[in-house]
């Protein structure tokens, strides 16, 4: 075994269960048990290979592109968010909806926030930042898309997700794969929260690879009739317009 080859496998592994989290350098040591020194020099090849970004002098790390231009992943962050900003502004004014981009963290089974746009409605959704993907549109949408062997992972690792978030998907993991063939088959996702909040969610691809999903959050009495049409129709257009071919 190539030791410091394993090191830094290590704090790949370390930052990826929180990509967008910055992690100091005494984190990520203390974490690994590495002396102080011998992480930062190793911190050092992985920044200047890009797997590792530091956000700047002193300051802390986080995955960098190459980590996701390995998975086929290019347009994960900076340069997806970029490209999703004036879509979502424009989503988001002629809608007047809260719009959402945001990816999923297979290790924690969580959803993560990239942007939002928020509306300017007196009653509006706010969401944390990072969310069980079971329990929100945008996580279910993304995790449908995942090969089952993946999805058995997560279940093992993860558990089903409990009747009170997902009560179809919550039997067994045949229920849970049946929900997710349902969402790949429309293309669409659904989530109904019990504070009366609809969730729906549309994939975005980069080729045939699912790399985030473009989601709009809209409390149940609005989601109806012709703005119900316009919502899905009008997300399921930019989502194609941000998805590479």
């Amino acid at each position: 075994m190539i030791q410091v080859l394993n090191r830094g496998l290590d704090i790949l592994e370390y930052c990826s269960k929180r990509p967008e989290k910055e992690h100091s350098l005494s984190d990520i040591a203390d974490h690994l048990g590495l002396n102080h020194a011998t992480c930062a020099n190793i911190l050092k090849t992985l920044v200047y290979r890009k797997y590792i970004e530091q956000m700047g002098y002193k300051k802390g790390y986080r995955l960098g592109r190459m980590a996701y231009y390995v998975t086929g992943n290019i347009s994960f962050r900076g340069n997806l968010v970029d490209l999703a900003k004036p879509v979502m502004g424009e989503l988001c004014d002629l809608l007047n909806e809260t719009v959402i981009l945001a990816v999923y963290n297979m290790q924690s089974n969580q959803r993560i926030i990239l942007h939002v746009e928020y509306c300017d409605h007196e009653l509006q959704v706010r969401s944390s930042k990072e969310k069980s993907a079971y329990d929100t549109s945008t996580g279910r949408l993304i995790m449908a898309y995942l090969p089952e062997d993946d999805l058995q992972v997560v279940v093992r690792q993860k558990g089903l997700p409990t009747p009170f978030i997902w009560k179809e998907a919550s039997a067994s993991f045949d229920d849970l794969n049946r929900e997710m063939a349902k969402i790949r088959e429309k293309g669409i996702a659904y989530q109904t929260a019990a504070s009366h909040i609809i969730g729906v969610a549309v994939p975005i691809f980069n080729k045939e690879r699912v790399i985030a999903s473009l989601g709009i959050y809209v409390p149940k009495i609005r989601f109806v009739g012709d703005l119900k049409s316009l919502i899905i129709d009008q997300l399921t257009h930019a989502a194609k317009k941000l998805s590479l071919s």
